[in-house]
């Protein structure tokens, strides 16, 4: 298994952790629509970053 494979599994469970902390943080006090709105932008930002990492040769 090559070194960056691990790299990029930590990095994708490190931005899953960052988006669950922030939501249970900071936006617990916001309606139920802006929390819905907040976490689709958040898994495209995750989904594009991914691809883009996935992509990319290291």
């Amino acid at each position: 298994m090559k070194i960056q494979y691990l790299f990029y599994i930590v990095g994708v469970i490190f931005v899953f952790a960052s988006v669950w902390y922030f939501a249970k943080e900071y936006i617990a006090q916001f309606p139920n629509s802006v929390k819905l709105i907040l976490l689709v932008v958040s898994v495209v930002v995750s989904y594009v970053i991914a691809e883009f990492m996935r992509g990319s040769d290291i």
